[in-house]
């Protein structure tokens, strides 16, 4: 196929897509037939990220959205403050279900906040932040989450740390929020499933988040199998091939 012609099946494919990578791309042109050196494809996809035509969303990862999503990180610098403020050495992310609300189908009233630090730490920054007028529970599980939480703000889930979160400083990146947000809509009952869905689409659709980055932290999390299946789901359209 001539380079012109190949150009121009790239350009279909792109026109049709938020999010994609260089797999199911060569894998779309497998389908139709199109013969090309092996490196034409990624030089293609060079050229078009330095025309300004397709953006980086991650390792092998490109997006149509021409600008990178980044969450309000107000509703939680309180309790980012107070924890840095007496806990200055430690390690720790945090995020709320306020940041996520513009997204939602639902509205809500009260918000979560959700804590992650040291195995070790959980049970003293949860005691901590009590005294500090927190509703703060210290990592619960399902049983204790029905019995004993009330949701209502100022309450702080505080949960065990993962290796290799993706944060920016103390704050969760939304690649994070949403891989522990699939998580805990379950553990917490925070929102049913097509819920967490709609705000997934909404969030991607709206701003462009790292695929790479979120595959990475489901995959650590142990739920890369669900993430695969809603980013390549036809149903989402996260990608139209």
């Amino acid at each position: 196929m001539t380079k012109t012609g190949l150009q121009t099946l790239i350009l279909e494919f792109v026109a049709g897509t938020k999010y994609f990578n260089a797999t199911v791309l060569k894998a779309h042109l497998a389908r139709r037939k199109v013969r090309y050196a092996p490196r034409t494809i990624n030089q293609y996809l060079y050229n078009l990220r330095s025309e300004g035509k397709l953006y980086d969303a991650g390792r092998g990862w490109y997006s149509t959205l021409p600008n990178a999503l980044k969450l309000n990180t107000d509703p939680v610098v309180e309790l980012e403050s107070t924890v840095n403020a007496e806990f200055p050495l430690l390690g720790f992310s945090c995020w709320g279900t306020e940041q996520i609300q513009p997204f939602a189908h639902h509205l809500q009233t009260n918000f979560v906040q959700f804590l992650y630090v040291d195995t070790d730490a959980i049970a003293p920054v949860a005691e901590f932040l009590v005294t500090k007028s927190y509703n703060a529970y210290a990592n619960p599980g399902i049983p204790e989450f029905e019995k004993y939480f009330e949701p209502k703000n100022r309450s702080v889930i505080v949960r065990a740390s993962i290796t290799e979160e993706p944060v920016a400083g103390h704050f969760a990146t939304i690649e994070k929020i949403l891989v522990d947000l699939y998580l805990e809509k379950d553990r917490t009952h925070l929102m049913d499933a097509a819920e967490y869905e709609r705000v997934f689409t909404n969030l991607a659709y709206s701003q462009r988040i790292n695929m790479a980055r979120l595959l990475r932290y489901a995959q650590r999390r142990k739920v890369q199998n669900a993430f695969s299946d809603i980013i390549f789901s036809e149903e989402k359209r996260l990608m139209s091939r």
